[in-house]
């Protein structure tokens, strides 16, 4: 075996020691070099949408119990959802906005039911004194 071998390369053929392909390069093909083909841009997503989400979701934990802190999570982070969404040009966000809304019916049912029991409350110590 002749190990003083060399391939007898004309400027048409390549060796290949390079040991990648070069997409810029001509390889004889007489076609010009395309540029890197770029991907297709991924859909936007709208920047409030998890906001929303949380919104409602918390809002709506006043159904197990968390009749002050979750609507009022939820009027912040719905507000902070919708503002969100219209900042970046997409429509009004849906989750966010019921969960504000939802947010400040529940928070005014709570105060209205803590005004009635107070006063209420007013009412029997008022009998109770007054001996009725």
């Amino acid at each position: 075996m002749d190990t003083n071998y060399t391939p007898n390369l004309d400027s048409s053929q390549h060796s290949g020691s390079r040991g990648y392909y070069d997409p810029t390069e001509n390889y004889g093909t007489g076609a010009q070099p395309q540029p890197p083909q770029s991907y297709r841009p991924r859909t936007e997503e709208d920047p409030g949408k998890v906001l929303g989400i949380i919104s409602l979701v918390a809002t709506l934990s006043t159904f197990l119990g968390f009749n002050f802190l979750g609507p009022i999570i939820g009027i912040i982070t719905g507000h902070m959802a919708r503002k969100n969404s219209r900042g970046a040009g997409f429509a009004d966000n849906e989750m966010g906005k019921w969960g504000f809304i939802l947010g400040i019916v529940f928070i005014s049912v709570a105060a209205l039911g803590g005004l009635l029991g107070l006063s209420i409350a007013g009412f029997a110590g008022l009998a109770g004194l007054l001996g009725a």
